[in-house]
């Protein structure tokens, strides 16, 4: 049976990082004109900033902009990339069994050409299906091989270990915990490779059987043969499974989980390699749509929520606050495929975020030194008594302690005066509630009571 238990929340959520605010790239190419505006994503590769647009792939050799050459593949809309040992990129382009529809080819950079692999040779609509679910291909090492590995929403995994000459299905699956004949590996939104890491990660809508059936719960699949088989372990409903990272915090490996709804918690999260998860106390629509996670090893972590904005957790998840001001969001937002979304991308240098959206160029936001860090949090001590109309806090004399709603409202605050402070809390109503001391050295301390 898989446990679900609650994150404790470490900061109220309206707050915004006011350090730095986010600028509009300058997308001007050095010869004159500017590059497209549409931009779907974005890599760096040698300090290099690449934005994969609607008219091809451009490169900024500053990562600054400003100094925008094209790179190829101009005239083709370039969906994804993956710059890892070889450089590959998706081309969203009308499939050949039927003019309506589109579907995805993919080029291999050879040299300076830039080369259609035998991927979908026949260009065939089935790999094309809702192309704006999908979010992540990737590459991995077997020993011998670069193995390239792509996903489709519909179609299954796709695998070469030849360079994009020959192509394998993985077998879809029974799902285990869904309805009948509810099949896994075959809406597969992304596919995600780590520096250091033999094991391939994605996320899997299981769906499509004899009776059309789509799961309830969405799963992180893995797998432990550089893509050939996988396995599957289940999270939540986010009914599209669009975000996947992982990280190493205080020494721990860490995986990281989000998607099309917000209501769950902004993220998921999992301490035990995915057999249990938590949620995300911080949750509401502005955390919908969550189609990226980022984030080095014991730093802030990052959320793209393409509807509404960027925001950055400093303890490892617990909470999110808006990165910084800036961001114009339309108040209409395009909506290629049905999908509302606006924001596309997220990368990160170790000086810069860099957000992409659909239609509105490239963001960067400047990093300060040092300016948010990962911070622990102590569990706070905290006792109800028989009848639960009062409260008792463990603190330093001097904390500031305060009671919060599942949704961030402050309901009641007292600065304690005794290592034990005493709350009442008669006339709140049955519900689960967040306490939160703060010493006055900045300290947070943080704990979770249920009045029934």
């Amino acid at each position: 049976m898989k446990k679900t238990t609650l994150l404790f929340v470490t900061a109220i959520f309206c707050s915004t990082f006011t350090f730095a605010q986010w600028a509009k790239m300058d997308l001007t190419l050095s010869g004159g004109g500017t590059i497209s505006n549409a931009v779907n994503q974005l890599a760096l590769d040698n300090g290099k900033l690449y934005a994969a647009t609607a008219d091809g792939i451009f490169e900024s050799a500053t990562a600054n902009g400003a100094d925008w050459t094209p790179f190829g593949l101009q005239g083709k809309r370039v969906f994804m990339m993956s710059f890892a040992t070889q450089k590959f990129a998706l081309t969203a382009e009308t499939a050949a069994d039927d003019a309506t529809k589109k579907t995805l080819q993919l080029y291999k950079l050879n040299g300076a050409n830039w080369e259609l692999t035998n991927f979908n040779p026949t260009k065939l609509a089935v790999f094309g299906t809702a192309l704006d679910n999908l979010i992540n291909f990737a590459q991995i090492n077997d020993g011998t091989n670069n193995v390239v590995v792509v996903p489709t929403w519909g179609n299954g995994i796709w695998r070469s270990t030849d360079g994009g000459a020959n192509w394998t299905k993985s077998d879809y699956a029974a799902c285990p915990d869904a309805a009948e004949n509810a099949l896994s590996y075959k809406k597969v939104p992304g596919i995600y490779s780590f520096p250091g890491d033999a094991t391939l990660y994605g996320t899997d809508k299981p769906s499509g059987g004899s009776n059309g059936y789509q799961s309830n719960i969405q799963y992180v699949i893995y797998s432990e043969d550089f893509g050939a088989t996988w396995k599957n372990l289940p999270v939540a409903n986010f009914f599209n499974p669009w975000a996947f990272h992982k990280r190493k915090v205080g020494g721990e490996t860490f995986f990281y989980w989000g998607g099309k709804d917000g209501n769950q918690g902004a993220i998921w999260r999992s301490g035990d390699a995915g057999l249990n998860w938590d949620a995300s106390l911080t949750s509401g629509v502005e955390y919908w749509d969550n189609r990226r996670i980022i984030g080095e090893d014991d730093g802030p972590l990052y959320i793209m929520c393409s509807v509404n904005n960027v925001y950055v957790s400093t303890d490892n998840g617990d909470s999110f606050l808006l990165v910084g001001a800036g961001i114009v969001i339309p108040e209409t937002k395009p909506a290629p495929a049905g999908e509302p979304f606006f924001l596309t991308n997220l990368i990160k240098s170790s000086s810069k975020l860099y957000l992409s959206t659909y239609n509105d160029g490239i963001y960067q936001f400047a990093l300060a030194a040092n300016a948010l860090k990962n911070t622990k949090i102590n569990n706070l001590e905290i006792y109800l008594n028989q009848d639960q109309s009062e409260l008792a806090v463990n603190a330093e004399i001097g904390s500031q302690i305060s009671i919060y709603s599942i949704t961030g409202k402050l309901l009641k605050s007292v600065f304690s005066d005794n290592i034990t402070s005493k709350m009442s809390i008669n006339e709140l109503s049955s519900s689960v509630y967040i306490v939160k001391a703060v010493t006055t050295d900045g300290t947070h301390s943080i704990n979770r009571f249920i009045k029934k």
